[in-house]
């Protein structure tokens, strides 16, 4: 679903920019242009941040604590 109109931005575009290390709204500012036109958007937005976030607090990491990747 499209959170910004202005600049065509989605939430999975909101959520693949907290997986790169957005935290704030000023850096989807900076990244994607939200809230930079209009600003009707940024209360989605900031809602869609914060779930993206939440999110990756609660995914469990890729590989299990202790676990080291054979050296080839």
């Amino acid at each position: 679903m499209y959170v910004c109109v202005c600049n065509a931005v989605t939430e999975s575009d909101i959520h693949s920019a907290a997986q790169n290390g957005a935290r704030r709204m000023r850096d989807l500012r900076g990244c994607l242009g939200i809230g930079s036109d209009c600003g009707a958007c940024c209360c989605h937005a900031k809602e869609c941040l914060e779930s993206a976030l939440e999110q990756q607090a609660s995914t469990p990491p890729a590989f299990p604590l202790g676990y080291q990747e054979a050296s080839i």
